[in-house]
């Protein structure tokens, strides 16, 4: 998923927040970015689909970020 990928990319400080997000939006055409997607669709769903895929694949690429897995712990999101 897309969103474990700008995830990944927030939590090893390749961009900022906003810099994935604008570059979805005005890079890709994406309606909104993929952080603020995941908020919306929420991170502990995101956390869960990740799950299901790597259940299903064994596909090492669906292991959720370890930033994701943080915010479902402490129940925060990427824009609070």
């Amino acid at each position: 998923m897309l969103i474990n990928e700008a995830a990944d990319a927030l939590n090893l400080s390749i961009a900022s927040r906003d810099d994935i997000d604008t570059a979805m939006t005005t890079g890709v055409n994406y309606p909104k970015g993929l952080l603020k997607w995941a908020d919306e669709i929420g991170v502990k769903s995101v956390d869960n689909q990740l799950k299901i895929l790597h259940s299903n694949s064994d596909d090492d690429r669906y292991k959720s970020s370890p930033l994701l897995i943080k915010m479902v712990k402490e129940n925060t999101t990427f824009y609070t």
